[in-house]
């Protein structure tokens, strides 16, 4: 056995001078779940992150060994207070390394609410933290883990939507996407009015969201009549004499922020649908404007191409086609309560909704607010219900599951419903019931079983949605060149033992999440040592996967490498490393085997009789020639002479 023949140097000139790269120096955080991360230093085996809230690290608060370069601490940072940390090495014969510098940043006093806290069960609390939008007392995003303490809040915008990645929606005067560094990401048209109720992107990459449309409509008869021929309306249920307001369903080019796509609701549903029975027309008649269905939530099916919206004061949830925008079905109450004569499931009996989802087994869910529920049915008090639904032959439905919130948690308004990965539902519901607000999250059972709640403890709090989420860096992951090393030089490089280089990317986030990856050779002009590589791989929570790149060509003995990686739905946060590469060749291993036998005087004495390109390592004498000479000194390296 020898030693294998090809040693590949590479200087990554982005790890020449290791840094600590997270929290940056002197950084103002508004959260007290820490993210850490620094450059990766030569033959380290794991590494000694420290912090400390004296600058002499006197006061040692964490003090962990981390194998990456990237760590979560979610245990030992607190508001309002100044920290320091540093890092170091730690090499394989026991001792550590030099500290590499030492970084500080503080912690704002920036906390939102106070909450009462109640765990029934904490072994079958779902793992995270919980995300929740609030407009009043003030309009402010915050995270709390499960003992009410608060870890995340932002004033960057209104959170209406959180996708399966940790990617951020909401509103800030335009619709936005935005990340927990408080960056706004995209935004909708300056001008162009954003309704604060659904921001999303569909999977063509592209933003969707709900814009206002007015149309001037008659004030049917009603209860409301004499009220409104007092500010001197008609309403005579014929004069086309009133604003009414609809919303669109708008899609909005992802790059150039341009309407793509509209739904324009005048032209699809009948203004002789309308609530009767929510008291809508008595406030359109003081406010001047009929907010005829407070369109509130949609959900894009790719599968089917179809888009699930709930249109919330016409109780309503509509399946439209995408992009005919033909209205496949309504569902909704019996003909009698005016709000449609050919709505499907009219047997639910469901009212003022939120939150429409499809599941991935094809159901519905959805938070029914049930404002009007005492009317239509036989409750003696409006109830909130939390109801999973299956259509079938987009004509009637199955409920499939059902939770009825009590009295006291009855939600006049707002309220959102997530299924959790372990079954569990996570509810949040404005607790109106009982005229003494609780605005509470609830964490249940699929039996009905309460394990965990959160009730704020002001009583004028209104939240829009919750979610609960793993964590609060959806963007963290590390990558580690494997044989990064000191040659006798002092140079930094990476030492390939094999004819590939080897990378392992980790995913530190705590969400499933998909990476992209791009390798380049940036040679300019003739043969390149790496062939361009590009792929897409999907890691589960604190999985690893390695990534291997062969060398293309084995004549050549430098090049420029550039590799990048990111998480496909955090671009923002993408690693990009150059790298000088360096190859140095042991001659006599022509098939890389790991052994110099009679195999490899076949292939030298082929490759000089067909005159293929010249390879290092068949130049056995070193004299820039493949030929008879070095099958001599092959051959007599196999016998020993």
């Amino acid at each position: 056995m020898v030693m294998r023949v090809l040693f590949i140097y590479i200087l990554i000139m982005s790890f020449s001078y290791a840094d600590l790269n997270k929290p940056s120096s002197e950084e103002n955080l508004r959260y007290i779940h820490i993210l850490f991360e620094w450059d990766q230093e030569p033959n380290a085996i794991s590494y000694n992150l420290q912090a400390s809230t004296g600058q002499s690290f006197n006061n040692i608060i964490l003090n962990i060994e981390e194998l990456t370069t990237s760590y979560i601490d979610t245990e030992n940072f607190s508001w309002n207070d100044n920290y320091y940390w540093r890092v170091r090495p730690m090499y394989s014969d026991g001792n550590d390394g030099a500290w590499i510098e030492t970084s500080s940043f503080s912690i704002e006093d920036t906390q939102l609410t106070n909450l009462d806290v109640d765990i029934y069960n904490e072994d079958l609390i779902q793992d995270g933290v919980m995300m929740y939008s609030q407009f009043s007392p003030f309009f402010a995003v915050g995270v709390i883990d499960k003992f009410g303490n608060e870890i995340w809040n932002t004033s960057t915008g209104y959170m209406n939507h959180i996708s399966d990645y940790g990617e951020l929606y909401g509103v800030n005067e335009e619709g936005i996407k935005f990340n927990f560094d408080h960056e706004v990401l995209w935004q909708s048209p300056q001008g162009t009015p954003i309704d604060s109720h659904e921001v999303k992107q569909i999977p063509n990459g592209n933003f969707m969201a709900f814009v206002p449309t007015f149309q001037q409509g008659p004030i049917p008869l009603g209860d409301w009549t004499g009220l409104a021929q007092s500010f001197g309306y008609q309403a005579d249920g014929v004069t086309d004499e009133f604003w009414w307001m609809g919303l669109r369903i708008v899609e909005f080019d992802k790059e150039t922020s341009e309407e793509v796509w509209s739904w324009e609701p005048f032209e699809h549903f009948n203004m002789d649908d309308y609530d009767q029975y929510g008291g809508m027309w008595w406030e359109a008649i003081f406010n001047g404007v009929f907010d005829w269905m407070h369109t509130n939530a949609f959900h894009f099916d790719e599968e089917e191409s179809v888009i699930y919206v709930s249109h919330r004061h016409l109780s309503r949830i509509s399946k439209i086609a995408y992009p005919s925008g033909e209205v496949i079905w309504n569902m909704g109450l019996p003909a009698e309560y005016g709000t449609g004569d050919d709505n499907i499931c009219t047997d639910l009996l469901f009212s003022f909704q939120h939150h429409i989802q499809l599941m991935d087994d094809g159901t519905l869910l959805f938070f029914d607010n049930g404002n009007i529920s005492n009317v239509i049915t036989d409750d003696e008090t409006p109830i909130t219900r939390i109801r999973r639904i299956q259509v079938i032959d987009d004509s009637y439905c199955e409920t499939v599951w059902q939770y009825d919130l009590p009295p006291n948690l009855h939600g006049l308004g707002m309220g959102s419903v997530q299924l959790l990965e372990n079954e569990n539902y996570f509810i949040y519901t404005f607790g109106s019931g009982l005229n003494n607000g609780e605005c509470s999250v609830l964490e249940i059972t699929p039996d009905g079983d309460m394990v965990w709640k959160a009730t704020s403890q002001n009583s004028n709090a209104a939240w829009y949605r919750s979610y609960k989420i793993p964590s609060i860096h959806p963007s963290a992951f590390s990558v580690v060149a494997d044989g990064y090393t000191i040659n006798e030089d002092n140079s930094d490089i990476i030492e390939m033992s094999s004819n590939s280089l080897e990378f392992t990317i980790y995913n530190k986030s705590g969400f499933t999440q998909p990476y992209l990856y791009q390798l380049s050779d940036l040679t300019d002009g003739g043969p390149q040592m790496f062939n361009y590589e590009e792929g897409e791989i999907t890691l589960e929570p604190d999985e690893s996967i390695n990534l291997s790149f062969l060398t293309a060509s084995s004549s050549l003995e430098s090049t420029t490498i550039s590799l990048s990686v990111w998480p496909t739905h955090h671009s923002y946060a993408a690693k990009e490393l150059m790298f000088s590469v360096i190859s140095v060749v042991e001659s006599g291993d022509i098939n890389g085997d790991d052994t110099i036998n009679v195999l490899d005087v076949v292939l030298l004495v082929n490759m000089i009789l067909d005159s293929t390109e010249f390879s290092s390592t068949a130049d056995l004498n070193g004299d820039n020639v493949v030929n008879v000479l070095d099958v001599v000194l092959l051959v007599n390296l196999i016998l020993g002479t």
